[in-house]
Formats: C-alpha cells, structure tokens, sequence
C-alpha cells in the first residue's frame, strides 16, 4: 500500500514538473529519472534519462538516437527501453530529441545537439553523484546513422567517451548509387533527393543532387572509418530498399581492410524494419548486451 501511494505522489510531481516546464528528477526504489530535460533552448532538444541509484559512483551510458529519415521520430519509441536497461541491466541509457534536419538545420547542427545532450547527462547525473564517463550510441535508420556519425566525427570533443556503436539499418554512405539509380524505387529516390536538397541549401532535381555530394560525403559515417574506430554491430536487413544493403557491406569491408572490431549481423529475410528473422533478432540483442558488458566496464 505504501508503495503505491509513494508511486501516486511521485506520478502528481512529475505532471507538476513538465506542466510549468521544471526539470524534476522522479525517484523511485532502484532508479532515478527525468522526462523531457532541456539542453537547449530548440523545443526539439529534449532528452529522458534514466541511472539506477545503486552504483559505485560511475556507470557506463547507452544513449539511444531515434530514426525518421533526420525530418520526423521521437524519442518517445525508446521509453520502455531505456528503463529496461537501467532495471534491469543496471546501466544508464537515454534517448534524445534533435532538431529535424531543413534548409536551417545542418548535419553538423543535429551533431551539436547530440553533444550538447551528452554534456546535460553529465552534469545532470553528476548532480546525483554519479559520473557517466562511456557510452555506447545506438539507434535505428537515421538514428543508426546518427550513432554513427558523431562518435565517428566528434570522438576529441565528445563529453562522454564513446566506446561501441550498435548500428540497426543505419545509413553508412549517402553517395551510394543504389539510393538513386534504376534498381531504386521511385520512393526511395524522391527521399534522396529531398535529403539531398535539405543538406545542400537549395531545391535540386535527382539530376542535380549531385551537387550536394561533397555535403553528403562529410556526413557518412564510412569515410571516418580509420584503424582506431570504436566497435560497431551493424545489423542491416538483406532485403532493404530503403537503405540498400550494399551500405551494410561497404561498411564491413572497409572495417576488414582497416581490421577493426566489429559484428556483422545480416538479416536475410528482413527489410529495413528487421523483423522477418526473428533468430537475426536475437543475435542483435544478444550482441548489444556483450558489447555493453564488455566496454561499459
């Protein structure tokens, strides 16, 4: 009885807290957590956090990085998750709000606010007494490409240390033909050259998107590759005509050849929603788990 009264009066404060915009953190037995903590004055940059109160002072991080093509998602699809992995698994793990990509919106805009986040989940655990010091980024599609992307980039300015990725279906080469060429639906070629015209500033036909290119190669994570890249689980479905295979495997090949650590997790049943292969599945879980175990020490 004591437990669910505790629980009413935590739920009563928490709707106080977002209603006139305070950063209340909710404390329950084994937890604490914020929903929607700004770091930044965009309404986009939010976050929810969650680290268990039991901890020898420092836990590692998993941050989550929602996917929509950089122009829709929430981080709201990732609520049950990231409580799981402060519960039950004993970590700290986040997901993040960014700014939508646009004419006013760079790629190097939405990494700025994934670091600016990372610094708000610093400080704010810190303020608990805990410090969180390595993180693994993951994410779906877009968001897969973002977990990517900025610990690939912004390794020397990152305020927590990345130190693995678990990619699902991300985007690793936006000058891959197969985005674009005849064996590409007309779908996928129309979300290209929007993407394409976002990153370079200006309305392009498909013809033209290749002026953006010099843009859209600064923004893939695979000419970052290098033989220090952190290790990174790439799972891609085989059947993917949103984010052609062929990026999956251009990515692990270029990570044979520099001989950095990483799974290659092939769905061959699977399109870009993974989710005809259920023993592919399990093995995508299984290896995110080890991989935390092992680098989130």
């Amino acid at each position: 009885m004591l437990s669910k009264i505790s629980a009413f009066f935590m739920a009563i404060i928490s709707f106080f807290c977002s209603l006139f915009g305070i950063n209340c953190p909710v404390k329950e037995p084994e937890i604490f957590y914020y929903e929607n903590l700004s770091y930044g004055e965009h309404e986009r940059n939010k976050l929810d956090l969650y680290f268990p109160k039991t901890n020898d002072g420092e836990v590692g991080l998993v941050l989550f990085i929602h996917g929509g093509a950089w122009i829709g998602g929430d981080k709201d699809g990732y609520g049950d998750t990231i409580k799981m992995w402060c519960e039950e698994r004993g970590y700290a793990a986040a997901a993040i709000n960014y700014r939508y990509l646009s004419y006013d919106v760079s790629f190097d805009d939405i990494l700025d606010d994934i670091e600016n986040a990372l610094k708000k989940i610093k400080s704010t655990a810190k303020e608990e007494g805990v410090e969180i010091n390595k993180m693994i980024t993951t994410g779906g599609s877009a968001g897969g490409h973002l977990a990517m992307l900025y610990p690939y980039a912004r390794k020397e300015s990152s305020p927590i240390e990345a130190v693995a990725i678990a990619n699902y279906c991300g985007p690793t080469d936006l000058l891959d033909p197969n985005f674009h060429n005849e064996n590409a639906t007309d779908a996928l070629k129309e979300l290209y050259r929007q993407i394409a015209s976002l990153v370079y500033g200006e309305e392009l036909t498909l013809e033209q998107t290749y002026l953006a290119n010099d843009l859209m190669k600064k923004a893939s994570p695979l000419y970052y590759v290098d033989e220090n890249t952190i290790p990174t689980i790439i799972n891609h479905g085989m059947k993917d005509d949103t984010v052609p295979y062929s990026n999956a495997l251009s990515l692990e090949a270029k990570f044979k050849e520099l001989g950095v650590t990483h799974i290659m997790n092939p769905h061959p049943n699977s399109g870009h929603g993974l989710d005809n292969d259920p023993d592919a599945q399990a093995k995508a879980e299984e290896y995110f788990y080890e991989y935390a175990k092992t680098y989130l020490k």
